[in-house]
């Protein structure tokens, strides 16, 4: 009786590597989330950021741009001096909409820490359209605003997840 028991409270505790990959998660979701507010309020001020004594920020953004310019995206407007508003909404709208995406990622974080198959699900699909947003409002040009490595990160956490899956009971 004692070891039928024990073999219940194995099978219902959380194994080792299923809490060090929710763990690793809840951090990079709180980093993401920050990074992304932090972006969404940058790129809905930028007159402010070009106007600003301090040029740092300024200078960051320059250079993404100016690799933007190259793949075809225009972002200046005729005096090529001024970044044209409606592209920096949209990059601001985009970094909003992943943080929202976080959110609900992190739910499915939340769910396979206590072993819920459907968290899975709820994770790989807001994880996927975490890493596919910026593609579908900008095109190739999605992958230089966020940068490829975010992205590869996105997806080898949804695989990493994958295997933890037969750990999920309910």
């Amino acid at each position: 009786m004692a070891n039928q028991k024990i073999e219940i409270a194995e099978k219902l505790e959380t194994p080792k590597s299923l809490k060090i990959l929710c763990i690793m998660s809840f951090i990079g979701f709180a980093l993401a989330m920050a990074q992304d507010t932090s972006f969404y309020l940058t790129y809905g001020s930028i007159q402010d950021v070009v106007e600003s004594a301090d040029q740092s920020t300024w200078e960051l953004l320059e250079t993404k741009f100016d690799l933007l310019q190259e793949k075809g995206i225009s972002i200046y407007e005729a005096d090529e001096k001024t970044i044209k508003e409606d592209l920096s909404m949209r990059i601001s709208l985009m970094y909003i909409y992943r943080s929202i995406l976080d959110v609900l990622a992190l739910l499915g974080v939340s769910m396979m820490f206590i072993r819920l198959k459907l968290g899975f699900v709820i994770y790989a699909i807001f994880q996927a359209a975490y890493a596919a947003i910026p593609f579908v409002m900008f095109g190739v040009g999605g992958a230089i605003i966020v940068g490829n490595a975010s992205i590869a990160i996105t997806l080898v956490y949804i695989a990493l997840f994958l295997t933890q899956k037969r750990h999920l009971i309910r």
